[in-house]
C-alpha cells in the first residue's frame, strides 16, 4: 500500500487502512467508487441532495454532503497522488484500478487539506514495460444494463510503456414518473485514460496521464414524505405524497437531467538519488457540471432546483523520501501548492406567490445565487520514523497549511405575479401599484470578500514489531479543514457570511496480526477523537440552508477486520465498525441538536463475504456472497424522523468461472438480492420549504458478464 505516500507492507503500516484490490472490487460488485462503503468498516457515502455523479464520503462520522462550491469535503479523494477538490462529478469508475486504499482518521500530515475524516487513495493500473497485455469485458443486466470495459498495455522499448483503458456504462432508470412516464435513476457514462511511462535512465522515470469522462446519468429520484399547508401550495400536491406500497413511483415537475464532464492531466517525475527519491507530481483538472433536481417530489413546481458548476484546479507537489543513519531513519519531506477556480449558479424555482395557485409544470418564481470562488492553498510537511531498536520505532510528523479564499457572490429574486414579464426583476414594466405589494426584489451584485486560515497539523506515533506476524501501534494525529463562505445569501448582505475551520484530534491504538501460517488475519483499531467546531449544513428558517460551526463531538469506536482461509480456495472476510458520535456544546443559534448523532454516522457497519474456489478440469468455479449491514442513520444533524433510515442490509451474490489458463471468465450475479427498499438521502424542510423529501436507493438487479485477458 501507499498509505504513507510510498510503498509499504499493509501489515506494517501504522494506520487504520483497508486496501481493496481490483479483483475484490469486481467480485463484490463495486462499479463506482461510491460503492466502496459495502466493503469498508465505518465508511458511508451518498450522492447528496443534487447530483447523480457526486461522491460524498463519511469516515467515522466525519464528512460533508453539500454540493455547493463554498463547502469543502471532509474526506480527501486522491487519484494516483492527485487531490480532487470537488465532490461533484467525483463518482469515479472502478475500471482499470489496481486497488483502493481507505485511510481512516485524520491524514493531515502526509495527505493534507480537507482530510480530517480520512482519505481515499485510488491507485490505477500502471503501464508495464515487461510485456504486451490487455483485457476486455462485457456485461448485460436488469433494465438493459450494458457495460464494456477494456485496457491495452504496450511496451515501448526496454523501460517504457503505454497503457490505454476505457469504459462504457448504460442502464435504464428504476423509478417511473406517474405523470410523464419518464424514468429516473438511469446510468449513462463513459470515459477513458491514457498513461505513458518513460524510463529515461536507470534512475529517472516520468509518468504522464490523461483522462476524460462524461456522465449523463439521471439525478437520483426523490419522493415527497410530507407536505405542510402553505397559501401558494395547491391542495392537490398532497396527493403526491410517497406511498410505501408503491416504493418506486415518483412525481416530478422537471425532466431528469444531469451532465458531468471531467478531464485532467498529470505528470509524475521520479528521480532516484541513492538513499533518497525525489518526486514531483504536477496536475491540472477541469469539471463542467449541470444537474436538475426536484426535492419536493411533486408534479407541482414548489421547489425545483438546477445547478451549474465549472471548476479547474492546478496542483504541484514536491517530495523527497529516503533513509539515513544506517537505515534507522525513514523520512519524507515535501511542499504542496493547490489553486482552484470555481463558479457555480444555483437556481431555485418556487411556486407562484400570487393567484392563480401553482398548476402542474407551470412557470414559477426564481431565486438565483451565483458564486465565483478562488482558493489558494500552500503547505510544507514532513514525517520521519526512527528505529529505537530492531522492534521499536517512533514517528514524528507535521504539516503547516495556509489557505486563502476569495469570493464574488451575486443573487436576485424574481417573485412576480403571473403574466408580468421577466424584465420586472429589474424594475421595468411593473405597474406602480405592485412595486411594494406583489414583488420582492432584493439584489446583491458582485459582493466580494476574502478569508484566510492557517493551521499546524502534527502526528506522533509509536510502533512495535512483536514478531514477523504481529505489529502494534499507537498514534495521535490532527486534521484540519479550512473555513469558508456561506454561498446561499437569501437576504441582502454587506459582506458574504463566513464560518470558521473545524479540526479533528484523534488518538488510536491498533494491532495487525497473522496467525496459523497466514490462514487467519486479524487487524483492529480503537479510536477516540475530539471533533471541534464542526462544519455542518443546517436548515435555518431565516436563510433556508447555511453552513454553521455546529459545536463539537466526541467520536469513539473501533474497526475489526478478519480474513479466514480455513482451507485452500475457501475464504471469509469479516469487517465490523462501531462509531459512537454525539453533538455537544452546540451554539443556540444552530438549533436543538445537542445529543444528536452526526449525519451519516451509523453506530454499526458490518460487512461479510464468503467465496470458494472450486477447481475442476473445466476450470475454476467461484460462488461468492457479500452482505453489508448498516444500523440506523440520520441524514442531517437534526435527526428528525423523516430524515432517518432504519437499519438495513444488502445482499449480493455471484457465481464466476475462469478457465484453467485464467484467460477467459464468465459470471452471473445479483445485487440487492432480497430487494431491500431504502433511502440514500433526505431532508425535513417542512419549516423552511413546506416539504420533506427522500431519495430512493436502487432495487434488485441481475446480470451476466464475460471477459478475456491476453
Amino acid at each position: 500500500v501507499t498509505a504513507e505516500r510510498r510503498a509499504g507492507n499493509l501489515q506494517q503500516t501504522p494506520l487504520a487502512v483497508t486496501a481493496v484490490t481490483a479483483e475484490t472490487l469486481q467480485a463484490s460488485g463495486v462499479a463506482v467508487i461510491n460503492d466502496l462503503a459495502a466493503t469498508v468498516p465505518n465508511l458511508t457515502s451518498t450522492t447528496g441532495p443534487q447530483g447523480s455523479a457526486d461522491a460524498n464520503f463519511f469516515v467515522r462520522g466525519v464528512g460533508q454532503f453539500d454540493f455547493i462550491i463554498t463547502n469543502d469535503p471532509g474526506v480527501g479523494l486522491y487519484v494516483d497522488g492527485v487531490y480532487l477538490g470537488r465532490t461533484i462529478g467525483a463518482m469515479l469508475d472502478s475500471g482499470d484500478i489496481e486497488r483502493v486504499e481507505v485511510l481512516r482518521g485524520p491524514q493531515g500530515t502526509l495527505f493534507g487539506r480537507n482530510t480530517l475524516g480520512g482519505a481515499i487513495n485510488i491507485v490505477s493500473r500502471q503501464p508495464d514495460p515487461s510485456r504486451f497485455s490487455g483485457s476486455a469485458s462485457a456485461l448485460y443486466g436488469s433494465r438493459d444494463r450494458i457495460e464494456f470495459t477494456g485496457a491495452l498495455n504496450a511496451p515501448i522499448g526496454e523501460d517504457s510503456a503505454l497503457r490505454v483503458s476505457g469504459f462504457f456504462r448504460e442502464q435504464d432508470g428504476f423509478a417511473r414518473n406517474a405523470v410523464t412516464d419518464e424514468l429516473f435513476g438511469a446510468t449513462d457514462r463513459y470515459g477513458g485514460r491514457a498513461q505513458l511511462r518513460l524510463g529515461l535512465a536507470d534512475n529517472l522515470t516520468i509518468d504522464l496521464s490523461a483522462d476524460y469522462s462524461l456522465d449523463r446519468s439521471n439525478p437520483a429520484p426523490s419522493v415527497t414524505r410530507a407536505i405542510a399547508p402553505a397559501p401558494f401550495f395547491p391542495p392537490a400536491a398532497a396527493n403526491d405524497v410517497f406511498d410505501p406500497d408503491n416504493f418506486y413511483r415518483i412525481f416530478a415537475s422537471n425532466s431528469p437531467e444531469a451532465r458531468n464532464e471531467t478531464f485532467g492531466f498529470s505528470g509524475t517525475v521520479t528521480l532516484e538519488l541513492g538513499n533518497a527519491t525525489l518526486k514531483s507530481i504536477t496536475a491540472y483538472r477541469e469539471l463542467d457540471s449541470f444537474s436538475t433536481a426536484d426535492p419536493d417530489g411533486t408534479r407541482f413546481r414548489l421547489y425545483d432546483q438546477d445547478v451549474t458548476t465549472t471548476q479547474n484546479q492546478f496542483s504541484q507537489e514536491l517530495q523527497i523520501a529516503g533513509d539515513a543513519i544506517g537505515g534507522k531513519l525513514d523520512y519524507l519531506l515535501g511542499a504542496y501548492y493547490f489553486a482552484e477556480d470555481a463558479e457555480q449558479v444555483l437556481g431555485l424555482c418556487f411556486a407562484p406567490i400570487s393567484s392563480p395557485m401553482a398548476a402542474p409544470f407551470a412557470a414559477c418564481n426564481t431565486w438565483t445565487q451565483g458564486n465565483e470562488q478562488e482558493t489558494r492553498s500552500y503547505a510544507v510537511f514532513g514525517q520521519a520514523r526512527y528505529d529505537l531498536t530492531d522492534a521499536l520505532s517512533v514517528t514524528l510528523g507535521g504539516r503547516y497549511t495556509w489557505d486563502e479564499k476569495d469570493i464574488v457572490s451575486n443573487q436576485f429574486f424574481d417573485f412576480r405575479p403571473q403574466a408580468v414579464g421577466p424584465g420586472a426583476v429589474f424594475g421595468f414594466g411593473l405597474p406602480e401599484e405592485l412595486l411594494g405589494e406583489r414583488i420582492v426584489l432584493p439584489i446583491v451584485t458582485d459582493l466580494a470578500d476574502s478569508v484566510s486560515f492557517e493551521e499546524f497539523t502534527p502526528k506522533v506515533g509509536i510502533e512495535y514489531q512483536v514478531n514477523a506476524d504481529a505489529f502494534l501501534f499507537a498514534s495521535y494525529s490532527k486534521g484540519f479543514r479550512a473555513g469558508g463562505f456561506n454561498g446561499r445569501l437569501i437576504l441582502p448582505q454587506t459582506r458574504v457570511p463566513a464560518y470558521a475551520p473545524d479540526t479533528n484530534d484523534t488518538y488510536e491504538v491498533g494491532f495487525k496480526t497473522d496467525w496459523l501460517d497466514n490462514r487467519l488475519r486479524v487487524n483492529g483499531t480503537l479510536f477516540y477523537a475530539q471533533y471541534k467546531d464542526i462544519q455542518q449544513t443546517i436548515v435555518d428558517p431565516e436563510v433556508q440552508f447555511r453552513v454553521a460551526n455546529a459545536g463539537d463531538a466526541v467520536l469513539k469506536g473501533f474497526e475489526l477486520e478478519t480474513v479466514i482461509v480455513p482451507t485452500d480456495g475457501l475464504r471469509f472476510d469479516v469487517a465490523v465498525g462501531y462509531t459512537d458520535s454525539e453533538f455537544e456544546n452546540v451554539p443556540a443559534a444552530v438549533g436543538p441538536i445537542n445529543g444528536n448523532r452526526l449525519p451519516f454516522s451509523p453506530e454499526w457497519t458490518v460487512s461479510l463475504a464468503a467465496q470458494y474456489d472450486i477447481e475442476t478440469s473445466a476450470g475454476t468455479f467461484t460462488p461468492r456472497l457479500d452482505y453489508r449491514l448498516q444500523s440506523e442513520v440520520f441524514f442531517t444533524a437534526f435527526n428528525l424522523p423523516l430524515e432517518r433510515q432504519e437499519s438495513y442490509g444488502l445482499l449480493n451474490a455471484r457465481l464466476g468461472w475462469t478457465d484453467a489458463a485464467e484467460r477467459f471468465n464468465v459470471a452471473v450475479f445479483a445485487q440487492n438480492l432480497t430487494d431491500e427498499q431504502y433511502f440514500t438521502f433526505g431532508q425535513d424542510a417542512l419549516a423552511t420549504q413546506g416539504v420533506a423529501y427522500s431519495y430512493l436507493g436502487r432495487p434488485r438487479e441481475f446480470g451476466v458478464s464475460a471477459g478475456v485477458n491476453f
